[in-house]
């Protein structure tokens, strides 16, 4: 019976053995069917049950042309799988057409040819979408006021005070629109704010806003700062601030979450606004009063603001915007870039003035030598630009002189020089005779004049387009004045001589004539 068995397995293994061949190489070719002008697309040949392989990857058409090729084996001689890319840029709306060609082998020496094309599609870039509408918008459970409208960004509801969480939905008209504030978000007793942001595939924003009043039967209101806030008497959406460790107090009898410092000795509560805006507020339990609570921080401190308790010598009272919120500040007088701020640091408890440098948004504790340091620096800076201005103004002056000397022209006429003639009596002679003399003795002395003239105009008068150096222009002015004192020697010498011929002359006219012609053109 064993041999029997052992004879019908050896006949099933022999039967079946000739049966079991190992397949052929086989391949694949895979492309995206579409693209856009400027993107890339890659296309990829797959072999597998390949030993060996020579293959080539070809892109054409709607692109700048790419290709790959290899030729290759195993290690180790047996089949395997490989894959092979290749990847263009469409330049252009049209085609691209990837072809694989050659051949691979398996292990057993089976060949395969490798022959295949995919084509792939290239579009026009498609245009941003600059669509930010929400398609719809609700409150789990609840209604909105009024019904939603997608060009109406303001919604609210009530809620009854035993509801802790909500859940907003909703959805974008766009596929290719982001949206933020969807989900599950806790509530507190009366105003909760909610901003449901769209931004489009462009990067515009569209905001929608949805305001959740939770009931609250006995609300206590409070003035703070000439505005009404509502005390909240739930902290789950309250952050312990920086050194503060959560508490409690109570106010008109109700217990109510809060936050104390060992620090700054404060002790915070939240308040609401009528915008549901949440805030914190100092409660000042001795006088029952309460201050907004501001924390302002630069690279090494954290600071509380607080109102201005006296005005510093030096400085008007005045006020500042700081992290979008007015705030008491004192300037200077002498510079308004100078602002103090008196403020509590926050990790030390100290209050003092702090220089506010508002482009660094930075601060400085304040002492009262920075002012006085700053102010003589100040004044230095004056004296050296009174010098600078009294040298610049000296240097003008000068070159002011020395351009006007330069320019000026002197023209001096001379009388001729009559100090070395003796004056000898005229004989007697007759009247006509007298007369003669006397008209040639005037035209002698004119022709003499005017030669004297026009040589000293030659002389002195510079010639037009010639500039004359410094020192020229210095020689001309000393021999003008030589020439000026001479003359007025020269004139009362020949006064005197015409005195004594007037005595000797009957024709007193002709002569006079002469000096006053002298008198006009000197003033000339």
């Amino acid at each position: 019976m064993k041999k029997i068995k052992y004879i019908l397995v050896l006949f099933l293994v022999l039967l079946i053995k000739p049966l079991v061949v190992q397949a052929a190489p086989s391949y694949t070719l895979s492309t995206n069917s579409y693209t856009t002008v400027g993107s890339s697309v890659t296309a990829t040949l797959r072999i597998s049950n390949a030993a060996s392989w020579n293959i080539r990857l070809n892109g054409g058409g709607a692109t700048s042309g790419c290709s790959t090729s290899s030729a290759d084996a195993t290690s180790n001689a047996k089949n395997s799988t490989q894959t092979f890319t290749v990847t263009c840029r469409a330049t252009n709306v049209g085609q691209i057409s990837f072809t694989a060609t050659g051949d691979a082998t398996d292990q057993d020496g089976n060949s395969v040819n490798i022959s295949v094309t995919k084509t792939v599609s290239v579009q026009a870039p498609r245009e941003k979408d600059s669509n930010n509408y929400l398609k719809s918008l609700s409150v789990k459970d609840y209604k909105l006021t009024p019904d939603f409208n997608k060009e109406t960004l303001e919604y609210s509801l009530t809620v009854p005070n035993t509801v802790n969480k909500i859940t907003l939905e909703g959805a974008t008209e766009s596929n290719y629109a982001t949206v933020e504030g969807f989900g599950e978000v806790e509530v507190n007793e009366g105003a909760n704010k909610f901003e449901i942001k769209v931004v489009s595939e462009t990067g515009s924003e569209r905001v929608y806003t949805i305001t959740v009043n939770v009931k609250d039967e006995n609300p206590i209101e409070v003035e703070i700062k000439d505005g009404d806030y509502t005390i909240m008497k739930n902290a789950k959406t309250l952050e312990a601030p920086s050194t503060y460790i959560q508490t409690t107090v109570t106010i008109n009898n109700v217990e109510i979450p809060a936050f104390y410092s060992e620090i700054s000795k404060f002790t915070l509560i939240g308040v609401k606004d009528s915008k549901g805006d949440t805030h914190f507020a100092i409660y000042h339990k001795e006088d029952n009063t309460y201050e907004l609570y501001n924390e302002n921080q630069s690279t090494q401190m954290l600071l509380f603001i607080k109102s201005i308790p006296e005005e510093l010598e030096g400085f008007r009272k005045d006020t500042i915007t700081i992290n979008e919120s007015s705030r008491e500040c004192l300037i200077s007088n002498s510079d308004e870039s100078i602002v103090l701020i008196y403020a509590m640091n926050i990790n030390t408890g100290e209050s003092a003035y702090y220089l506010y440098d508002k482009e660094e948004d930075s601060y400085v504790k304040y002492h009262d030598g920075f002012t006085k340091e700053y102010e003589e620096k100040l004044e230095k800076y004056k004296q050296v630009i009174l010098a600078f201005a009294g040298v610049a103004i000296g240097f003008l002056l000068i070159i002011v002189i020395l351009l006007f000397t330069k320019k000026k022209k002197t023209k001096i006429i001379i009388k001729p020089d009559t100090r070395n003639e003796e004056i000898q009596e005229e004989p007697k002679t007759s009247k006509k005779e007298k007369k003669n003399k006397k008209k040639k003795s005037k035209e002698k002395n004119i022709d003499e004049k005017k030669e004297e003239e026009l040589k000293i105009e030659k002389i002195e008068t510079p010639k037009k387009g010639k500039k004359k150096s410094k020192e020229d222009a210095l020689e001309q002015v000393s021999n003008a004045a030589k020439m000026i004192e001479d003359y007025e020697k020269t004139r009362e010498l020949t006064k005197n001589e015409l005195q004594s011929i007037q005595e000797k002359s009957s024709d007193e006219d002709t002569m006079f004539d002469i000096l006053e012609n002298s008198k006009k053109k000197k003033k000339k």
